[in-house]
């Protein structure tokens, strides 16, 4: 069950514009922990975030998963900030409870009261607040940025452009595990001069995409897209395998710009064979990204030579045979089952981070569509009805003065 007004009771650690488009999931038909480790680093953390946001009945353990993520990481300001609003959801879950519940006698009160204290002592445990974590990751995380920024002071003054680069690399990293991603761009960005060779060239651009889609700064997404791809026409190695590498990555910023035909293209375009932006966007999900999109915008023909007579991405849709069906049910004219289908996937895609801010327009253009195929097909029918019928009556008229003349 899907509803459009998305709850405010938890903290807006999402981008707001991103959740305010955005419906709350009632119905999840999902399995969070597993649905978590498609994803690594910044991005587990990002979408378990979202969730939190959107889907009321996954949103203690989304926090649960979200905080047990982030202590692997430096980030201490949003482990405090995922804590508050952990426990900020449990006193309301309980007061919901209590409420709900009403007040119960004396004798139950009392007889449960032991009970409930072990309970909620238990529930508590996995998430008391972690100070000495706190303490000891922010004494860490200081030691470790002094440390890198002494090495590369000397490694500029003592050593080639190779170890400046790795060392500016490692801060970048270091950034993206403190959440501090504008940091991380400009460390990143300071390591083009010190590139040695093409690989660390295009390697910088990798990562300055990595952290502008964590960011959803989706125009700096193609904008370092298109100086990958004119680096790499230098190369012929690198021409051949570039564009292909980072046409994920484009379809999600086309898709975040609501550009969707184009965004369509360069999902169908990624290479499973040489997918490498599993961290960010797993391969199921590429499957459901081109599939809507590319039923939403592009023609009949190119979209089954594209998605289903293609031998090159068909390994996405074997990790998601329901978008294959969708598409399938589509091509037959199989239009109410198609339509099920959709539904059924509807509150998956809704927990996309990515795609769910999309959700409702792709669903009205597919309809849309659906509509105009129905009645297209139905139009089709009745012609082909109505020439039959006119070749019944011209056999019979025929028939007729068969016979006739040969009674004459």
């Amino acid at each position: 069950m899907i509803s459009h007004s998305a709850s405010r009771s938890v903290t807006s650690f999402v981008q707001s514009t991103t959740v305010s488009q955005c419906a709350t999931v009632q119905d999840p038909q999902i399995v969070l922990i597993s649905y978590a480790k498609r994803y690594m680093d910044t991005a587990r953390l990002i979408r378990l975030k979202f969730i939190a946001q959107v889907c009321p009945k996954l949103r203690v353990e989304a926090l649960e998963l979200a905080i047990n993520h982030v202590k692997k990481t430096y980030n201490v300001k949003m482990y405090e900030e995922l804590y508050r609003t952990l426990c900020t959801e449990r006193e309301r879950s309980m007061a919901v409870t209590e409420a709900s519940e009403g007040a119960p006698s004396s004798s139950t009160t009392a007889s449960s009261r032991p009970d409930n204290a072990e309970a909620d002592s238990g529930s508590n445990k996995a998430h008391l607040y972690d100070a000495y974590w706190v303490e000891d990751n922010t004494m860490e995380a200081t030691l470790l940025l002094q440390e890198l920024d002494a090495e590369l002071n000397f490694k500029k003054s003592n050593s080639g452009s190779a170890y400046v680069r790795r060392i500016l690399e490692e801060i970048g990293d270091y950034h993206v595990k403190s959440g501090n991603l504008q940091l991380a761009v400009k460390f990143y960005a300071r390591a083009r001069p010190y590139c040695t060779t093409s690989d660390n060239v295009i390697n910088m651009f990798r990562n300055l995409i990595r952290v502008s889609i964590y960011m959803a700064n989706w125009w700096h997404v193609l904008s370092y897209i298109d100086e990958a791809k004119q680096y790499a026409c230098g190369f012929p190695n690198l021409a051949r395998i570039v564009p292909a590498q980072l046409s994920c990555a484009a379809g999600l910023a086309n898709m975040g710009l609501k550009i969707y035909k184009t965004a369509a293209h360069c999902f169908l375009l990624t290479p499973f064979e040489r997918y490498d932006y599993d961290k960010i966007v797993a391969p199921q999900d590429v499957a459901f990204y081109a599939g809507l999109c590319g039923l939403a915008t592009l023609e009949p023909e190119m979209l089954q030579l594209g998605c289903l007579n293609s031998e090159a991405f068909k390994p996405f849709f074997d990790l998601s045979p329901i978008m294959w069906e969708i598409l399938s049910k589509f091509f037959r004219n199989e239009f109410d089952h198609c339509i099920q289908l959709l539904h059924e996937v509807e509150s998956g895609v809704r927990l996309d981070i990515y795609m769910a801010p999309h959700v409702d327009a792709l669903y009205q253009k597919i309809m849309t569509r659906i509509q105009e195929r129905r009645h297209a097909s139905g139009s089709l029918s009745s012609e082909s009805s109505f020439v039959t019928m006119q070749e019944v009556q011209i056999i019979d008229r025929e028939t007729s003065i068969y016979f006739r003349n040969s009674d004459l």
